[in-house]
């Protein structure tokens, strides 16, 4: 999907920070908590929002470039306003499961709400699934999400 090689790097950097952050917050909440690996604590789910923002930064990077390199035309703005004019120019997985989870994302950064571990993880899932249809990420990144929930 995106054509500028550069800029295709970049994301691909990007997403793995996302990858890195996820998982060593999984750690960190299961050798720090230890309690219950498929449940975090309150300072888990609070943790799992971190790599949630970074995730969707992600996408709105990879919006902004396909818009740059003409795939799209509408806002550059906000995140859902990208979504929005993208809806019919660009191949969704699942469009309307991707804009609810932009929704819920406006909610962390503009209102401060925290969602739980097993939604942050499933909307980053959701992001993961959709890049790598993109072809933005490989396959593999995907195989360590599964790891990771599996430890929610």
């Amino acid at each position: 999907m995106i054509v500028n090689p550069n800029s295709l790097a970049t994301l691909k950097t990007q997403w793995q920070g996302v990858v890195q952050m996820r998982d060593r917050i999984r750690n960190l909440v299961v050798s720090t908590f230890a309690l219950d690996v498929r449940k975090s604590p309150i300072f888990g789910d609070i943790f799992y929002n971190l790599p949630y923002l970074l995730a969707f930064d992600v996408l709105k990077q990879v919006l902004i470039q396909a818009s740059e390199e003409g795939q799209f035309t509408g806002s550059r703005g906000h995140l859902g306003d990208l979504m929005d004019s993208a809806k019919t120019s660009l191949q969704w997985v699942d469009w309307e499961c991707l804009r609810d989870a932009v929704n819920r994302q406006s909610k962390v950064a503009l209102e401060g709400k925290l969602f739980g571990d097993v939604q942050c993880l499933y909307d980053i899932a959701v992001i993961e699934t959709q890049l790598i249809a993109w072809d933005i990420i490989a396959p593999v990144e995907l195989r360590l999400f599964s790891s990771a929930m599996s430890l929610s």
